[in-house]
């Protein structure tokens, strides 16, 4: 189960985003719950996102951590440059599973 990030993962963005992600959370937990095991990862399509800020990155560690909580991982495909730029800038890099100067899209 994929969970796509929107162009913009900012302030004016998360609090839409947030009840959305949790729902995509309670469906991939459950999901996992019947046929997934424990350190399972679950996807999230980071290409599209162009705009991001801390308020973004904060709510990408609140799903990770979510997803801790449970055993499993999240797993960022094909992260923007935008957002790469600024979880490593954050110091949220290591948390995201994004080493400095990943393989972010041109």
């Amino acid at each position: 189960m994929t969970l796509s990030l929107p162009s913009e993962l900012t302030i004016y963005t998360v609090g839409e985003l947030h009840p959305q992600w949790l729902t995509w959370l309670t469906a991939a937990r459950l999901q996992a719950g019947a046929a997934g095991s424990p350190g399972e990862s679950f996807a999230v399509d980071a290409a599209a996102v162009g705009e991001v800020d801390a308020a973004g990155v904060q709510l990408l560690l609140s799903l990770s951590h979510a997803l801790r909580q449970a055993h499993r991982a999240l797993h960022l495909r094909h992260p923007s440059r935008a957002l790469a730029e600024a979880c490593n800038a954050l110091g949220a890099g290591a948390l995201l599973a994004l080493p400095a100067g990943s393989g972010a899209a041109a």
